[in-house]
């Protein structure tokens, strides 16, 4: 039924995907059984968790309730519960609370009404996958890193979330370069998490999107270099930190500047003026939202969709990723 519902969102232009994890604190809640994202115009986005479940009891008013605290946990625009049941009540008890009921009638259409072939891989087939690759735990935890990657997705778009995909598609595309036997399923890995950047870039950029290009790069590297604290935010910290180091430690003031030192040129040392420069140009920001469902189904489709064959814009930031990540184009393309 996830399956079903996520070809209709996705024939509906949604940017979909199945699975992702809620984390509070450590510990891991529940799933989101299906996050959306929606570019509805240049300034307005939406997510929307859909809950489904496709069973003979389904308690469709508590999984109204579960979904709507749920919503609010992770900050999402809205909600979606698509249940067997068909009572109009239940749908009324929706409208209350503000979230949208999928009955079983609209479920039972979308059943009869599937016609299209089975041209995708499904999650599960995605994660048996990179189980069968046996050394996937030890070269780095292939499938843990993607769980923490769809998990980013549920603590809200940010730069923050969008640094730690940078650092987890990073690592996938050198294991494309070092891992030749699993050179696929690396870029598969990779595409997935990347479409996850562009989703998150595109989110953020509509809040600065009528800002002069000067002002945009300007943001944009502030938020890449040093996450959603800026520039001032991180520098709070560290005088906070290094206050504490001077007042309490033997030669503090000392120590104190050596760790500035070494903090402030490891930030210059950050290459984020490369990314910086792409996300700002209207025509990139524009084809944000498009190259990121372009990824997501390179990295799903069971016939092997190469970048080779993408899109002038998808081959624009994977290149513009690997000029960051210092990854040689030439290996990449070999």
């Amino acid at each position: 039924m996830e399956e079903l519902l996520r070809k209709y969102f996705l024939k509906s232009g949604y940017y979909v995907v199945r699975g992702v994890p809620f984390i509070y604190e450590g510990f891991e809640v529940t799933d989101i059984d299906i996050w959306l994202y929606g570019r509805t115009s240049s300034f307005s986005r939406e997510i929307i968790i859909v809950d489904s479940k496709n069973k003979k009891t389904p308690q469709a008013i508590e999984r109204i309730f579960w979904v709507q605290g749920l919503r609010i946990a992770t900050m999402a625009s809205s909600a979606i519960v698509a249940t067997t049941d068909r009572r109009q009540e239940v749908k009324d008890f929706g409208k209350k609370l503000n979230v949208t009921v999928l009955d079983g009638t609209f479920l039972s259409r979308l059943v009869s009404s599937d016609n299209s072939t089975d041209d995708r891989l499904t999650d599960e087939e995605f994660s048996n996958a990179i189980s069968s690759y046996e050394l996937s735990k030890l070269d780095g935890d292939w499938k843990a890193r993607l769980k923490f990657s769809k998990s980013l997705l549920s603590t809200g778009l940010s730069f923050d979330s969008c640094n730690k995909w940078l650092i987890e598609a990073k690592f996938f595309a050198e294991q494309s370069i070092t891992k030749t036997n699993q050179h696929e399923l690396a870029l598969r890995c990779l595409y997935l998490i990347c479409s996850f950047v562009a989703v998150s870039i595109d989110f953020v950029l509509k809040e600065i999107s009528f800002q002069e290009q000067p002002e945009r790069i300007m943001l944009i590297k502030d938020g890449i270099t040093y996450g959603s604290r800026g520039n001032a935010g991180v520098t709070k910290m560290i005088n906070l930190a290094m206050g504490l180091v001077e007042q309490h430690a033997k030669d503090g003031k000392l120590i104190s500047q050596q760790v500035r030192n070494s903090v402030e040129h490891q930030f210059e040392q950050l290459n984020t003026g490369i990314l910086a420069e792409y996300f700002s140009r209207s025509e990139v920001s524009r084809s944000l939202f498009s190259v990121a469902k372009e990824l997501e189904k390179m990295a799903m489709n069971r016939e092997f969709l190469s970048h080779h064959t993408a899109s002038v814009e998808t081959k624009g930031l994977l290149f513009c990723l690997l000029d960051y990540w210092g990854i040689s184009r030439t290996y990449f393309i070999k």
